[in-house]
């Protein structure tokens, strides 16, 4: 947590102001027992009630001082505290957005949103009661302690005792808690999982009416952070009763020393009263310690989270503005060398392979269709082009040029993807369409919905190109999220257009359509284009063939149907189901 000490620097003259007027409001409390005690042995005592009205108004002028020095560091403890969290949060979003495909998959998205949000809440509580408390606390126990010794040093001595042995009771429970909110977290994380995770398949989950099952997940993750919950709780509990017993016998033991020297005239009770109400300060002052300790160990477990995301190294730098000279008009646009690709498992070493000894080369201009079973490597093959992921060993060259050699803005610039799950974001479908080429005007934006077949059903929305677009598209079916998605990256007519099953959801008739209109495009490109269907690819000027991550084929359709096994059989099982189909329809 103490690396983060650095987000707090902007912010660090209103957290000295916050101190320094709470150092103030504490000065003025201790005051006050001492005030009340001298208005007691003469006021009082004396019958003298002009001395008393003259004090009792000194003591509210310092109490109205103190209550104006908490609100100014009320003020200066949220600034401070709510511009450390904007900060750090900001750096996080941005380093989180910075990671590679690979680091937030070992991550996972519910533990990078509760860092985000929940850890981060909890630094920013701690930053606002540190100023506020952290600093009023040890001002009160010393200040309580020095008060007590300047008015009798003898009975001062007990609360000099005590105080170590409150300070031990906190220690004893803070070590026990800090494991036990560590743990909070982490479970924390596994029930997001388990809520996003059936938020997202509600409607698989009722289908298969799973309901059941996956109610029993989400009990019994529910339960494990209850019971830690508890334990926590239970141990939070002792704070009051341990340290309020040690304070009470405190002031036992003050009256049962004073009470014979008050009745001898050697201690007067204006003191006695004064030390009494230095004692509740110390025991206000250590009970709030106890809860400011419950939060230091919370952020602790917090900022340890954070700091794992910030400190974890970027694989891939895209702030950089420099770019490499390349040649478009190359004839080899791509080329893999030896390419394998294993994804890591959770502590980082090499898990099953998904792509194995991948060479070949793509001609500028061409077409080429990808098909293979499922998870044969297709769609990892499409993510490693544009270095979503990093190739475990191998070479991949665009435009001659090694891809690893180009900077990440300039090499992001090169593709236009559609990818397997459509997204389309909260805004206008001009605002999304032009998410590739910002300056995009009209008349672009029309023949790319021409191209992707969805420029009718835009035509009769009544907004036309600023109809509404809902969170994720859902004011859209499948199929024009899928069109929609396609014309965004028809905008860009970046030289790589990468199509990861990007007709999946389209009838034949349309996906032939947008095929014949895509190859009509003046704007020169290279299509990569990830189907099941072998009707999609056989138009392709070549056709790649993967099998278990493993390139086993790579050719003209006619030719691999000629001398591809395994293409033969792809090829032969569809039409089986095209006869099925048709043999079905006839019924």
């Amino acid at each position: 947590m103490w690396k983060l000490r650095g987000y707090l620097g902007p912010y660090r003259q209103q957290a000295i102001l916050g101190a320094c007027f709470k150092f103030i409001e504490v000065i003025c409390e201790l005051m006050l027992p001492s005030l009340m005690a001298i208005i007691v042995d003469r006021g009082v005592k004396q019958r003298d009630q002009a001395f008393v009205w003259r004090y009792g108004v000194l003591m509210m002028a310092i109490a109205l001082l103190g209550f104006g020095s908490a609100s100014v560091c009320q003020y200066f403890a949220a600034r401070s505290a709510q511009g450390f969290g904007t900060d750090l949060r900001r750096a996080l979003f941005k380093k989180i957005s910075g990671l590679s495909y690979q680091q937030q998959d070992l991550f996972g998205t519910a533990t990078l949103t509760t860092r985000l949000t929940n850890d981060v809440n909890q630094l920013q509580l701690w930053t606002a009661m540190m100023i506020r408390q952290v600093s009023r606390a040890p001002f009160m126990i010393l200040g309580s302690l020095v008060m007590a010794f300047i008015l009798d040093w003898r009975l001062a001595l007990i609360l000099l005792v005590a105080t170590p042995i409150l300070g031990g009771v906190v220690y004893w429970l803070t070590t026990r808690m800090s494991p036990l909110y560590r743990r909070y977290q982490r479970q924390l994380d596994h029930l997001s999982a388990v809520v996003k995770e059936n938020l997202s398949g509600v409607r698989v989950i009722r289908a298969f009416t799973k309901m059941t099952t996956e109610g029993e997940k989400f009990h019994q993750a529910n339960d494990e952070i209850t019971a830690t919950g508890q334990r926590i709780g239970r141990l939070s509990a002792l704070y009051n009763p341990l340290t309020g017993l040690v304070v009470n016998l405190m002031i036992v033991v003050i009256l049962w020393s004073s009470g014979t020297r008050v009745d001898q005239g050697t201690l007067a009770q204006g003191t006695v009263l004064a030390l009494i109400n230095y004692v509740n300060m110390i025991l206000a002052a250590i009970l709030m310690l106890s809860n400011l300790v419950i939060l230091m160990t919370k952020a602790m477990a917090s900022g340890e989270r954070v700091n794992e995301i910030l400190d974890t190294p970027l694989t891939e730098d895209a702030t950089t503005s420099a770019t490499v000279p390349l040649e478009l008009s190359e004839p080899t646009t791509v080329a893999l060398a030896q390419v394998d690709f294993y994804f890591p498992d959770r502590q980082g070493q090499r898990g099953a392979a998904v792509l194995q000894n991948l060479t070949l080369a793509l001609h500028n201009g061409e077409t080429v269709g990808i098909i293979g079973g499922t998870g044969a490597g297709k769609s990892t093959f499409l993510n490693l082009l544009p270095r979503f992921y990093q190739p475990s060993q191998g070479e991949i060259r665009l435009f001659g040029q090694d891809s690893r050699t180009i900077p990440l803005h300039q090499l992001r610039q090169l593709f236009a993807i559609v990818p397997q799950e459509t997204m389309l974001f909260t805004g206008t479908i001009r605002s999304n369409l032009q998410w590739g080429a910002a300056q995009a005007n009209d008349a672009q934006l029309w023949q790319a919905l021409k191209t992707a077949q969805a420029a009718e059903f835009v035509q009769a929305l009544p907004a036309g190109l600023d109809a509404p677009v809902e969170r994720g598209g859902r004011n859209f079916s499948g199929g024009q999220k899928q069109r929609l998605t396609i014309a965004r990256a028809l905008v860009k007519q970046a030289p790589l257009l990468l199509l990861d099953d990007a007709t999946s959801a389209l009838d034949y008739l349309t996906e032939a359509n947008f095929l014949h209109e895509l190859r009509q495009q003046s704007w020169k490109k290279n299509t990569l284009l990830v189907s099941q269907r072998i009707g999609t690819v056989a138009h392709c000027d070549r056709v790649m063939v993967l099998r278990n991550g493993r390139l086993v084929g790579f050719d003209t359709h006619e030719r691999l149907l000629a001398t591809n096994q395994f293409y033969q059989e792809l090829v032969a099982s569809q039409l089986d189901q095209d006869k099925v189909g048709a043999k079905n329809a006839s019924l």
